[in-house]
C-alpha cells in the first residue's frame, strides 16, 4: 500500500466502515462485477493519516483472472503449479485495473479527502475536519441513541438471573445478573425488541431441606426485620445440607489427613491401639489401618460399628493438634508420580477438625435427619397445607430481598416466571411427547433418544431424561414447558438462556428437542455460558456457607471506594460523595465481571477492581468526570456553537492524539453490533478502556480551554462527544457514568 500523490475530492463526507463499505460496493456494482465479495477495511498506516484501505480488487481479480484463462483456452493441459503461477500473474496486472475503474467510481461521489489505487489497493483518506465535524455531530444529536443500530424485528427474550429461593445470592449469581443486564441493553441499543426474563427456581430439594430445617430447629426464630429474612432462610439452608452432609465432611476430612499428612502411616498403629482401647470394632480397627497405610479411601458403608468414627473422633483431633503446633517442616509425601505437594497443611487439617467438632452430635443423628428429609419430600407432594403456607411464607422472603438486590443491579425484569407454575405443565408436554413418538419409555423413565431422531449415528446429543420413573419432574420437565411458553405466549423469535457453562449440552437437547416437536425458534435459541467466580483463597461454595455473599462483597467494596473518593476530592459534600462511592462501588463490581470473556474464570480482587489505573471502571468512569469537569470549567454550550446543520469544527493541524480519539469515537457502531452479534459484552468493556486511554492521552498532549479559538471549540466539542460516548459504553454494560469523583 505505497502512498502515492492523488487528486483530492470535495467535501461530502463518508466516515465509519459500514458507509465506506457501502460506497465501495456501490462502486463495485457499477463495474459489474463481484456483488456479495467481501469488502475488508484495514486502517491507512501513514502517520496522522485518517482513512482505509481495501484489498478487496486482489480478491476480484484472482475470479476475473480464472475466468479469462479458463475461457481463452490457456489453462489447457497445464500442471497446477502452472496454473496457479498463470493466474497470479494475471491476476495481478487485473487487481490493478480493478482498483483504478473503483477509484475512478469512487471519486464520482465526492465523499472522500482522496481516493487512489496503489499495487491493487484502494486507499481512502478523509478531511480530517470534514469527518470530524460530521461524526462529533452524530454523536452530540443522537445523545444517548449514538451507536443505536436500525430497528430489527426478530423479537429477542433474554433469560437471566435465576437464584434459588431459600438460598442466599452470592458473588457467583452476581456474575449471571450483570451479563444479563449487558447482553439485553447491548441488543436493545443494537435495535432488537428485547423482553428480559428471570426464572427463580423456587421448588426442589433445596426447598425441601430449607423448610425442613426450619420446622426442626429454627421456627419462630425468623428476624423481626422482614429485609433481613431472605439472607436469614439462605443461611437456614447452608445449615441444612452442612448437617446433612455432616458424615460426609467428616470423611472427607479423615481421607484428606490420610492423602496430605506425611506422618500418618506411622503415627497411625499408636492411634489406633487408643482407639482399641475404647473398646471399638477390631474389624473397624482393622480396616481404618489399611486405609491409613495403603491407597483408599475410609467409606461409611465399609465400617461395621456406626459408632467406631465417634469413637475415633477426638484421637483424631489430639493428633491434628500436636502436628500442627509441631515446628513446620517442609516434607513432600508419595503419589502415583512420586513426591507431591500436600494439598492442605497441618493447620488448615486442625482447623477443619475444629469446625466439625463444634456439631460433635450431629453425627449420630444423620440418618434419622435424611429419613426426615424423606418425610418432608412426601409432606410436599401430598399437598400438607401446613408445608405449603410455610413454603409461600418463605419463599415470598426470598423475592423479597432478590427484588431489592435487582433493583440496585438495575435489573428490571419485563416477565417472572417460576418453576413452580411449570412443573405440571412439564408433565403434560411429556404425554405429548410420548403421543407423537419423540420420547419414549426407558426403564421406567420418559427419555428422547435425540440422536436416534435425527438420524445421527456419531453420539452427538445423546439420550435426555424428561420424567423420572416414579412420575417426578426433572429440570428438563420444566424447561421444556418455560420454552413453550416463551414461544407461544410471548411470540419470541429468539431465546437465550444466560446460564453457567455447565449446563451446554443440556441447553443443546433442550434446543432440539423443541425442534423435533416443531418449533423452528428453537433452531435460533442460545445458551449464553459462564464461568464461575473464584476469591483469590478459592471457589465459592454455597453449600458449606463459605460463599461470600453479595451484600456483604458491596459492603466491602463501597467502604473502599467511599475511602478513595473521600482522599481523591476531599472538596465533595457528604450526599455526593455516598452516590459517586456508590456508582463507582457497583460500576467496579460490574465491571470485573465483563471485562472478562464469559467462558474465563473470574477471580475477584476488590483492589483490582476499584484501582483508578488499571484494566477497571474507575479508570473509565474517572475519564468521564474528567470530561465533564473540563466542559463545566470552560462554560460549554453546546447549543450555541452547533448550526442548523451542525458542527463545523476547525481543528487546524490535526495532532496525532485527536485523530486517535476521533477514530475511536467513530468506532461505537460497529462495536455495539459487533458485541450484539457474538453476545460478548466484554467488546463493549475492552472499547470503553481503551476510549477512556486515548482521551487519557488527548487531555496530557492537547491544550483544551487554554487553546485559541477554532481550535478551542473544537476541542470542547471533541470532550462533549467522548463524555456522550463514555457514558452510553458504560451504559451498555449497566454502570454509571459519574460527573464527579
Amino acid at each position: 500500500m505505497s502512498k502515492q500523490p492523488a487528486e483530492t475530492v470535495n467535501e461530502n463526507p463518508v466516515s465509519g466502515e459500514d458507509g465506506v463499505r457501502s460506497a465501495i460496493a456501490a462502486a463495485i456494482h457499477q463495474l459489474g462485477a463481484g456483488d456479495g465479495v467481501t469488502i475488508d477495511l484495514r486502517p491507512l498506516p501513514f502517520e496522522g493519516t485518517w482513512g482505509v484501505a481495501t484489498s478487496v480488487s486482489h480478491a476480484l481479480a484472482g475470479e476475473r483472472a480464472q475466468q479469462e484463462l479458463t475461457a481463452s483456452g490457456q489453462l489447457a493441459d497445464k500442471s497446477k503449479k502452472e496454473i496457479k503461477k498463470l493466474t497470479s500473474d494475471r491476476a495481478r496486472v487485473l487487481s490493478q485495473e480493478i482498483a483504478e475503474s473503483i477509484v475512478a467510481s469512487l471519486r464520482q461521489s465526492d465523499a472522500f479527502a482522496t481516493v487512489e489505487a496503489a499495487n491493487g489497493y484502494v486507499n481512502i483518506t478523509f478531511d480530517a475536519n470534514v469527518v470530524a465535524s460530521s461524526l462529533i455531530s452524530t454523536i452530540l444529536s443522537n445523545g444517548d441513541a449514538y451507536g443505536a443500530g436500525a430497528a430489527r424485528t426478530e423479537r429477542v427474550m433474554v433469560e437471566h438471573s435465576q437464584p434459588n429461593t431459600h438460598k442466599v445470592f452470592h458473588i457467583g449469581h452476581f456474575r449471571n445478573t450483570a451479563l444479563g443486564v449487558s447482553i439485553s441493553k447491548i441488543l436493545a441499543h443494537a435495535g432488537y425488541p428485547v423482553t428480559e426474563a428471570t426464572y427463580p427456581g423456587d421448588i426442589g430439594m433445596h426447598v425441601i431441606k430449607a423448610l425442613w430445617c426450619y420446622r426442626s430447629f429454627h421456627l419462630g426464630e425468623e428476624p423481626a426485620n422482614p429485609d433481613e429474612r431472605g439472607r436469614w432462610l439462605g443461611q437456614i439452608y447452608a445449615e441444612s445440607d452442612a448437617r446433612l452432609e455432616y458424615r460426609n465432611d467428616v470423611l472427607d476430612l479423615l481421607n484428606t489427613v490420610s492423602k496430605d499428612d506425611p506422618h500418618i502411616a506411622t503415627a497411625i498403629d499408636r492411634l489406633l491401639k487408643l482407639l482399641w482401647r475404647e473398646h471399638a470394632d477390631t474389624e473397624d480397627i482393622a480396616y481404618l489401618m489399611g486405609r491409613f497405610t495403603t491407597p483408599g479411601e475410609v467409606k461409611e458403608d465399609e465400617l461395621i460399628d456406626d459408632g467406631t468414627i465417634e469413637a475415633f473422633w477426638p484421637i483424631l483431633g489430639a493428633y491434628l493438634q500436636a502436628e500442627a503446633e509441631r515446628e513446620p517442616v517442609h516434607l513432600e509425601i508419595e503419589g502415583a508420580n512420586g513426591h507431591v505437594e500436600p494439598s492442605t497443611t497441618p493447620q488448615e487439617r486442625y482447623d477443619s477438625w475444629l469446625e466439625l467438632d463444634e456439631h460433635r452430635d450431629w453425627w449420630a443423628q444423620v440418618p434419622a435427619w435424611k429419613e426426615a428429609i424423606k418425610a418432608t419430600f412426601q409432606a410436599w407432594e401430598a399437598g400438607d397445607a401446613d408445608l405449603i403456607a410455610q413454603w409461600q411464607t418463605t419463599r415470598e422472603w426470598s423475592l423479597a430481598d432478590f427484588r431489592r438486590i435487582f433493583d440496585e443491579l438495575g435489573a428490571h425484569f419485563d416477565v417472572w416466571f417460576f418453576e413452580s407454575e411449570v412443573e405440571e405443565e412439564g408433565k403434560e408436554i411429556v404425554k405429548v411427547l410420548l403421543d407423537a413418538g419423540i420420547a419414549e419409555i426407558s426403564d421406567g423413565a420418559a427419555v428422547v433418544r435425540i440422536d436416534e431422531k435425527l438420524g445421527l449415528t456419531d453420539e452427538v446429543y445423546r439420550t435426555l431424561p424428561i420424567l423420572r420413573s416414579d412420575g417426578t419432574s426433572l429440570y428438563s420437565t420444566k424447561d421444556l414447558a418455560l420454552t413453550r411458553r416463551k414461544f407461544e405466549d410471548y411470540h419470541i423469535d429468539r431465546a437465550i438462556w444466560v446460564v453457567d457453562v455447565r449446563q451446554s449440552l443440556y441447553f443443546k437437547q433442550i434446543f432440539k428437542i423443541l425442534e423435533l416437536w416443531g418449533f423452528e425458534q428453537a433452531k435460533a435459541s442460545y445458551h449464553l455460558p459462564y464461568e464461575i467466580v473464584v476469591l483469590p483463597d478459592g471457589v465459592i461454595s454455597s453449600r458449606k456457607g463459605r460463599a461470600p455473599l453479595y451484600d456483604d462483597i458491596r459492603d466491602q467494596v463501597l467502604q473502599r471506594a467511599r475511602e478513595i473518593i473521600a482522599e481523591k476530592n476531599p472538596s465533595l459534600s457528604a450526599a455526593d460523595r455516598e452516590q459517586t462511592a456508590w456508582q463507582v462501588g457497583i460500576g467496579s463490581l460490574k465491571y470485573a465481571m465483563l471485562a472478562r470473556d464469559n467462558n474465563k474464570i473470574v477471580v475477584f480482587d476488590i483492589d483490582e477492581a476499584l484501582s483508578f489505573d488499571g484494566h477497571a471502571a474507575p479508570y473509565i468512569q474517572y475519564a468521564h468526570a474528567r470530561a465533564c469537569r473540563i466542559l463545566e470549567n470552560a462554560k460549554w454550550n453546546r447549543d450555541t456553537v452547533a448550526g442548523p446543520e451542525g458542527f463545523h469544527l476547525d481543528f487546524g493541524a490535526i495532532e496525532p492524539s485527536e485523530l486517535s480519539l476521533l477514530q475511536e469515537l467513530g468506532r461505537f457502531p460497529e462495536e455495539v453490533q459487533r458485541a450484539a452479534d457474538q453476545y460478548r459484552p466484554l467488546l463493549i468493556a475492552n472499547y470503553a478502556f481503551e476510549l477512556a486511554r486515548r482521551f487519557n492521552d488527548f487531555y496530557h498532549a492537547c491544550p483544551v480551554i487554554q487553546s485559541e479559538e477554532p481550535v478551542r471549540t473544537a476541542r470542547l466539542a471533541l470532550v462533549d462527544a467522548t463524555r456522550v460516548t463514555l457514558r452510553n459504553a458504560l451504559a451498555l454494560l449497566g454502570i454509571e457514568a459519574p460527573e464527579v469523583m
